[in-house]
């Protein structure tokens, strides 16, 4: 009896040690020219969003299966321990051996179930985790090293001899008129219900989820991603006037659109696992209706 005692706790000792996914089991490499800073960055804001696909922690999960499975087996170990004893005349001996048997075994099926959980968080966890990586064009196994172009020499150093003195100072050509500018023509005013919106504490603003364009409201404005331009308006549907970079906000001076997705489907997905318990903010503008003029009138 003492002997199983001390295997039981071996083996809930080696079972303890199952490897959870606490970081990515993949290589990935920053391009050439990226900074180690900004490559640690991503590195670290792409942890955290591998971390929220995986769910509830892998350990807990891991604790459950195995004290799920140690119970029903001491139990399952007690009743089938006293039969065997009772038919021998000792029933206690019989349910105690049994309990501890159950217990055993049980522990040890809990465990092996818990390492292949382990084993599938992982994957999921590195595909999340490489995944994001990829969409800062970063090296990612699997993908293609883009290999840097080779820079050219600098060209030979030529030395112009002086003119002539007599010769009289040839004037450089006035340097062409600029060209004009072309604004884009701004996007319709459409007819629509007013989307959701979800604050994105790393834009510092609020973003439109459920719709397939990028709306952004940074607590006065509205901005309207169309055409690779950014156009402004008052309301969520418009009117819509072009803005030009020089007149962007933090937001968009700081991140690309595609940046700007991430955030966005981070706390979009946040937000739709719990919407009861969600400690962030959320904003729905009022409704307006777009009224059309009709010609001659």
């Amino acid at each position: 009896m003492k002997r199983r005692i001390t295997s039981l706790f071996a083996l809930l000792a080696l079972g303890g040690c199952v490897t959870v996914p606490t970081g990515p089991s993949v290589k990935v490499l920053p391009t050439r020219g990226k900074s180690f800073e900004t490559f640690m960055k991503e590195d670290a804001t792409c942890r955290q969003w591998a971390n929220s696909q995986v769910g509830s922690p892998v350990q807990e999960t891991y604790d459950k299966n195995v004290a799920t499975s140690a119970v029903v087996g001491t139990a399952v170990g007690t009743g089938v321990g006293a039969v065997l004893g009772s038919a021998s005349g000792n029933t206690g001996a019989g349910a105690a051996i049994g309990a501890a048997t159950g217990l055993l075994f049980g522990a040890a099926a809990g465990s092996g179930s818990a390492q292949v959980y382990g084993a599938q968080a992982q994957r999921q966890y590195d595909n999340a985790y490489v995944q994001c990586m990829y969409t800062y064009n970063n090296q990612v196994p699997g993908t293609a090293t883009v290999a840097a172009r080779p820079v050219a020499p600098p060209p030979a150093r030529v030395v112009t001899p002086p003119p002539p003195e007599a010769a009289p100072p040839v004037m450089a050509p006035p340097p062409p008129p600029p060209p004009e500018r072309i604004v884009p023509p701004p996007p319709e005013e459409y007819e629509a219900e007013p989307p959701e919106f979800v604050y994105s504490p790393r834009l510092d603003a609020y973003v439109a989820v459920g719709v397939p364009y990028e709306l952004v409201y940074t607590g006065n404005e509205y901005y309207y991603f169309s055409g690779g331009n950014w156009y402004r308006g008052a309301y969520y549907n418009g009117p819509w006037s072009y803005v030009p970079r020089s007149a962007y906000p933090p937001v968009f001076v700081r991140y690309e659109v595609v940046n700007i997705r991430h955030y966005r489907d981070v706390e979009y997905r946040r937000y739709v696992r719990d919407r009861g318990h969600y400690d962030g903010r959320v904003y729905r503008p009022q409704y307006r209706r777009v009224v059309r003029h009709r010609p001659g009138y």
